[in-house]
């Protein structure tokens, strides 16, 4: 079929945009509300998985991307030592692996979407729904929208989810996140990205470009954990580590630096109630130690969109892109917690049992896992 009602889009993130980019290339109708006034993402860094390039391919927008960011050629892992762990390049994967600003992802996302079709300020705090179509409810009690197909992208907190299965609250993973971006080079090797591995804490840093460099930096810590200066508690966790990572985030302004925990879901067997259906974070957010998070999201915005520009119904649809999507992202989100578990170690043995393993694991095992990882498909 050629799906002729419109399609109703939660969140105008990087699942929402490029869910929205596919569908105008389908020429289908569609119309996204962000609850944000300003459309914005936060100030940090994000990697493009190859698959997601893939489906940014089908919609037309790789080579765009790949202007904006860095194109990546490796990633290594050490430990604190400077003892190298892993060595994993990213040839010959099909499509680029990159590293880009979150904010310039967002923007060239937002830049492909005909005018009027982004309506900030509105958070649809409701769905109602028959066998006709669906009615977006919003927070601010004003009109109501109407389509054939609401399409929850809100994120990991997601309304829409929230009315389809009540979810309780998402399950942390032991571990808090800081993130920032330093106005310099250094550290990393121009096309690398690095991570350095200690007890219970991780610190990453890869290029964006000539003179900027997105860091991250993870620690075992208790949910909720409160600090009145960001920068200052990563410089004081990290100390022992080497002078170029302490030096990297004394670069970089502290008003800028952003904390998050680390959170996501159990993975669930249906994303979709009818005439309602979730993407990305709030159908299955991930944690990111895999790196995998909007990637995800494209590759399912892309993958939606092909479903409803080619099967007979609005169930057929949902159901083909359940096929196609949950299988692999459910794969994705358990390796990702898996990852982590053994990533945040705090024992001396267990980390050096961990380092060890790491460092015998077989190259062609390292690149099957990429291999499969960056694979995409519409069915």
């Amino acid at each position: 079929m050629s799906f002729d009602e419109t399609v109703l889009i939660a969140g105008a993130g990087i699942g929402g945009l490029a869910l929205g980019a596919a569908l105008q290339q389908a020429r289908i109708k569609y119309e996204i509300f962000e609850r944000a006034a300003t459309p914005r993402e936060a100030g940090a860094g994000i990697l493009v998985q190859a698959g997601a390039m893939r489906a940014l391919r089908q919609i037309g927008l790789e080579s765009e991307v790949v202007s904006l960011g860095c194109e990546l050629e490796r990633g290594t892992g050490r430990n604190v030592a400077g003892t190298l762990l892993s060595a994993t390049p990213f040839e010959q994967l099909g499509a680029p692996t990159v590293a880009i600003h979150r904010g310039r992802l967002h923007a060239a996302l937002l830049g492909a979407l005909e005018k009027g079709h982004v309506h900030l300020g509105r958070a649809i705090c409701g769905v109602e729904q028959d066998e006709h179509g669906v009615r977006a409810l919003f927070d601010d009690g004003g009109r109501s929208s109407v389509g054939g197909l609401m399409i929850g992208a809100d994120g990991l907190r997601s309304a829409v989810r929230g009315q389809l299965f009540g979810d309780a609250a998402p399950r942390y993973a032991g571990y808090t996140s800081w993130r920032g971006i330093a106005p310099c080079a250094g550290l990393v090797p121009h096309k690398e990205i690095l991570e350095i591995w200690g007890r219970g804490l991780r610190f990453g840093a890869v290029s964006l470009g000539p003179d900027e460099t997105y860091w991250f930096a993870v620690a075992n810590a208790p949910a909720r954990e409160l600090e009145a200066d960001h920068r200052g508690a990563v410089l004081a966790r990290f100390a022992h580590f080497s002078g170029q990572v302490l030096a990297l985030v004394r670069a970089t302004p502290a008003e800028s630096v952003l904390r998050t925990d680390i959170e996501d879901r159990v993975p669930v067997a249906t994303w979709s109630r009818d005439r309602v259906a979730l993407l990305g974070d709030a159908a299955h957010p991930t944690t990111p130690n895999l790196g995998q998070g909007g990637s995800m999201a494209i590759e399912d915005a892309v993958v939606l969109a092909h479903c409803l520009s080619t099967c007979a119904s609005v169930r057929e649809a949902l159901a083909a892109y359940e096929r196609a999507r949950v299988s692999r992202t459910t794969a994705v989100v358990n390796a990702s917690w898996r990852f982590g578990r053994v990533a945040q170690m705090e024992g001396r043995l267990s980390c050096w049992l961990r380092d060890l393993a790491l460092r015998s694991t077989p190259q062609s095992v390292i690149r099957r896992r990429l291999l499969e990882s960056a694979s995409f498909s519409l069915v």
